[in-house]
């Protein structure tokens, strides 16, 4: 270190606390053929469901080469928690550092699975809310109708997130065991809280913490020319 002085830098950005591995370009661009054939994984897939594998298989690759290695797409067949997907294309979160390859001689202990993805149980209908039950009771009573067949529940149609879109054909509909005035009484939670595993999604922005407070970064104009003197 030398006898000059020099200010802190300090750095300002997100860092990206779970990424336990490198850039899927940064790993492929080191194999032969560009990984074709070989089995990388997630470390995110591996912390939310440990004992079921994710993992995708290498089938073509497009990179851009750009200077960090990050942009790119590719086509991989993709095995989701134990289950096989069939052939998908990639070409976002590559550039995030969770990538991760399997050796060749670890693929086939890797692949093992017992207990795939089951199918989600989804209730078919839902409970309306009893206000509104209550008003269409006494609407069919005005025009003289039986307030007695007013509908207290709706077909339910579901709304698959977009991370879940790959397995949305596991989601099975059917009446639910029971009813009551809720539909989350109605739902088995266990087996909506495992699409999760076990890291619940969670994000957290450093700068966010601590009150709302309001900070002016630049002077209005007026001011500035406010503060100039006049001859």
């Amino acid at each position: 270190q030398t006898g000059m002085s020099a200010k802190m830098m300090r750095f300002v950005g997100n860092y990206d606390i779970n990424a336990e591995g490198k850039f899927m370009f940064e790993i492929l661009a080191q194999l032969k053929d560009f990984g074709v054939g070989r089995m990388i994984t997630k470390s995110e897939w591996g912390r939310k469901w440990p004992d079921q594998p994710s993992y995708l298989i290498i089938k073509a690759v497009e990179p851009e080469m750009d200077r960090w290695l990050s942009k790119g797409k590719l086509w991989a067949d993709w095995t989701y928690r134990g289950k096989k997907l069939g052939t998908y294309q990639f070409e976002h979160d590559l550039n995030r550092s969770d990538w991760k390859l399997i050796h060749r001689h670890q693929e086939a202990e890797f692949a093992k699975c017992t207990t795939p993805m089951q199918p989600v149980p989804v209730p078919d209908s839902f409970p309306l809310p009893p206000l509104q039950v209550l008003l269409a009771r006494q609407a069919a009573a005005k025009r003289g109708a039986d307030a007695a067949a007013v509908a207290t529940r709706a077909p339910l149609s579901l709304c698959i997130d977009p991370e879940l879109r790959m397995v949305a054909d596991m989601f099975k509909q059917s009446p639910p065991a029971t009813q009551s005035a809720s539909v989350y009484d109605e739902v088995d939670k266990t087996a909506l809280l495992d699409l999760y595993g076990k890291e619940l999604p969670t994000k957290v922005e450093a700068w966010n913490v601590g009150p709302a407070e309001l900070s002016v970064r630049f002077p209005a104009v007026d001011g500035r020319l406010s503060d100039k003197k006049t001859i």
